[in-house]
């Protein structure tokens, strides 16, 4: 049985899917594409995740939400232990978006694989 928390993501990847499927032109399906990608982050199913944060870079090139899908890259790839992946795309993330936030986590999680030996 579902545990509520567990329920209730379930039915929020199922919409953001929805709602990809139906609008696939609609100026919000790339945050709807970035959510999907973030339920599963967040539900520790890092394949999904990965495949969904790939189609936000791959399929959105002028969407606001590419720098925090790379960042997102990077996370999982540092969760999958692939320490040359995650530092390839949270260098990327550094370089490319500077003055925002995203860069400032990409760098923290550089430092901290800097500091357990990666």
């Amino acid at each position: 049985m579902l545990s509520p928390q567990q329920k209730r993501y379930r039915e929020a990847a199922t919409a953001f899917a929805a709602f990809v499927v139906r609008h696939p032109h609609d100026e919000l399906t790339p945050n709807a594409q970035y959510w999907l990608g973030e339920v599963y982050y967040v539900t520790r199913e890092f394949q999904p995740a990965l495949s969904e944060f790939g189609k936000v870079v791959d399929g959105y090139p002028d969407s606001t939400k590419i720098a925090d899908a790379k960042l997102k890259i990077g996370y999982i790839q540092y969760e999958l232990k692939d320490w040359a992946k995650a530092r390839q795309m949270l260098t990327q993330v550094v370089q490319a978006y500077p003055g925002t936030t995203t860069p400032r986590l990409a760098q923290e999680r550089l430092d901290r694989m800097k500091r357990e030996g990666h």
